[in-house]
């Protein structure tokens, strides 16, 4: 097995479980007792325009790059980090719609550490980035 083939497996597998382990952590915060506390304070409101604007901006990546509008992309694609990004961010859109509605503890911690996810997909991003710009060569043949 190659890197590129270990990479395929391991990054869907790892967000997969960072989002089950977010659940399960918010599960627990949600379980301990609070102070009465207003769900619409200004840190929840901007945590939700985090949500709105990252996952704004990664769904028009994601259509300008053509991955979302082009037919000859499968879901056995090698750029499968695509289609983690075009899974994981509905999933955080419903539970900030569900946040909305229900004004729950459990979809506010959820939604924390769905952000703290995004965070971590974005600076592995730029990571990659800066790394290609660090190493990169040209070749002239």
């Amino acid at each position: 097995m190659d890197l590129s083939e270990i990479l395929a497996i391991g990054v869907p597998v790892l967000v997969a479980l960072m989002v089950a382990g977010s659940i399960v952590h918010a599960w627990f915060a949600a379980k301990k007792p609070a102070p009465d506390e207003r769900l619409l304070r200004p840190r929840v409101i901007i945590v939700c325009l985090l949500h709105l604007l990252i996952g704004g901006y990664i769904y028009w990546q994601l259509y300008e790059g053509g991955w979302l509008t082009n037919p000859y992309y499968r879901w056995n694609d090698p750029d499968d980090i695509n289609l983690v990004l075009a899974i994981f961010e509905p999933l955080c859109a419903v539970v900030l719609v569900a946040l909305i509605a229900v004004r729950k503890r459990f979809f506010y911690k959820l939604l924390l550490d769905l952000l703290i996810i995004q965070l971590i997909i974005a600076a592995s991003f730029v990571i990659l980035i800066v790394w290609f710009a660090l190493t990169w060569q040209p070749r002239m043949f």
